[in-house]
């Protein structure tokens, strides 16, 4: 109701309009401005704990546990050395005494002339003495050599410790690349699957598809999100692996990112190169045959007891009363020389069943060792082997996820053309699916191999 005309009318329309509009813009400026945050927030690069492998090797170094026991122990076979190298050299003792008795002895030489007192109530003593091995028939010789090899043991010990630790590292380390690259494949599926849903619900409003195809495409978008899920948590879990090794704290798993990838050379090395390579470079191999050096030298130290020995100790002292002066009660000095030369006449074979052990000993040690050479040739054929499966894996499956991408590509066209089914597009799209995992997992199998291979031949 214009009491006005029209023209007014139109005027407040135009306002309202206006205002409706302008509102809009507005509403649509600040979403758009929500969509470039977002989307800014989406494209900015990670950021937290970025770590290589390399550098996590240099990390596991530092701070693994074992390997801190390693280092103490390094310590323990330096005091040992230092210990039985002492016994070539003299012992010297200094020892300060005062003894109080009751009662001393006293008697009556001449009837009548007094009594005479022989010692005081007070007795003090200073001494120094010096004793020296002179013949201890090789014991000391072969003590400082079986410290020697043990301190080569713990060195050999440590360097097979970092070995294994080495590839307890780098398997860490590719478990969480090829979960995050399964990550990223479940996330490109579920986009796939989703654009597909988003297709047949639009289908679905144009009557060109039935409720039923709209429910399968939900129920194939869940189960795909299910497995994004389930590998995130495998994901986390395998960071949690990798942070522990380190001997990182456990919390900075949530902001850790790591810079190399899996990676792929079909270079296969020759197999007498490696095993000539393993028996130089394996730290358990040359620490058995220290065992083997030691216990010649505990043959040795045990067929040195039937020899005789030979000491000499020399003391000088100072005490009062002196014993060089009959009734006094004055300081006075002594010493003495004293050469001794122990020889072994029986021991009820003792002796002889000791050297029997130690030899024994010596056997089983030497039999270890080329058991152990069996065992690392059975290795470096394992590990060859799981190379040339790996190389065979990638081989069948380098060129299946292109092929599953273009049978996608040309189902979901033939979908929107009638021409092919919707169970054939959810086919082509979990054939996709498993085509690029399955390549990952080759990729990760080869890295492993690699790893396991350089583990063997002592890298």
């Amino acid at each position: 109701m214009c009491d006005a005309g029209y023209g007014i009318c139109d005027m407040r329309y135009l306002m309202w309009v206006s205002v409706i509009v302008l509102l809009t813009l507005c509403q649509a400026g600040l979403l758009a401005s929500a969509f470039a945050t977002a989307s800014a927030d989406k494209d900015e690069p990670k950021t937290g704990k970025r770590l290589s492998l390399e550098e996590c090797l240099q990390i596991a170094a530092q701070n693994n546990r074992q390997a801190l026991i390693m280092d103490e122990a390094a310590n323990q076979a330096d005091a040992k050395l230092a210990e039985a190298q002492s016994r070539l050299y003299p012992s010297i003792n200094g020892n300060l005494t005062y003894r109080r008795v009751d009662e001393v002895t006293s008697f009556e030489p001449v009837p009548g002339m007094g009594k005479v007192t022989i010692g005081s109530l007070d007795n003090y003593a200073a001494e120094v003495s010096v004793k020296e091995s002179l013949y201890m028939g090789g014991r000391i010789r072969s003590g400082i050599r079986s410290a020697q090899l043990g301190k080569l043991t713990q060195s050999t010990q440590k360097e097979d410790l970092m070995r294994n630790l080495n590839f307890l590292v780098k398997k860490s380390y590719y478990d969480v690349l090829l979960n995050d690259e399964t990550a990223n494949v479940n996330l490109k599926t579920e986009e796939v699957v989703k654009a597909h849903l988003d297709d047949v619900t639009k289908q679905n409003r144009e009557g060109l598809a039935s409720n039923y195809d709209v429910l399968r495409a939900q129920v194939q978008l869940s189960n795909v999100r299910t497995l994004r899920i389930q590998n995130q948590s495998t994901l986390q879990k395998s960071k949690l692996a990798l942070v522990s090794i380190l001997g990182l704290p456990l919390e900075e798993s949530d902001n850790l990112f790591l810079t190399d990838k899996l990676i792929y050379k079909e270079i296969l090395p020759n197999a007498s190169d490696i095993e000539g390579a393993a028996f130089a470079n394996r730290p358990d191999l040359r620490s058995a045959q220290v065992r083997i050096d030691l216990q010649k030298e505990m043959v040795k130290m045990a067929k040195a007891e039937n020899l005789p020995t030979a000491s000499l100790s020399w003391s000088y002292g100072e005490e009062k009363p002196s014993r060089k002066v009959f009734g006094g009660v004055e300081w006075g000095n002594y010493w003495n020389l004293v050469a001794v030369v122990a020889i072994p006449v029986f021991e009820g074979g003792r002796v002889r069943a000791k050297v029997r052990q130690e030899n024994s000993a010596l056997q089983q040690a030497e039999m270890s060792l080329n058991d152990l050479r069996e065992k690392i040739r059975l290795e470096l054929t394992h590990a060859l082997l799981g190379l040339r499966d790996a190389f065979a894996l990638i081989n069948s499956q380098k060129d299946s996820v292109k092929q599953a991408e273009e049978g996608l590509r040309l189902v979901e066209i033939g979908y929107k053309n009638g021409v092919n089914t919707q169970l054939e597009v959810m086919d082509a799209q979990m054939a996709l699916d498993t085509a690029s995992k399955n390549y990952i997992q080759a990729i990760y199998m080869y890295n492993i191999a690699r790893a396991n291979l350089e583990a063997v031949i002592g890298k």
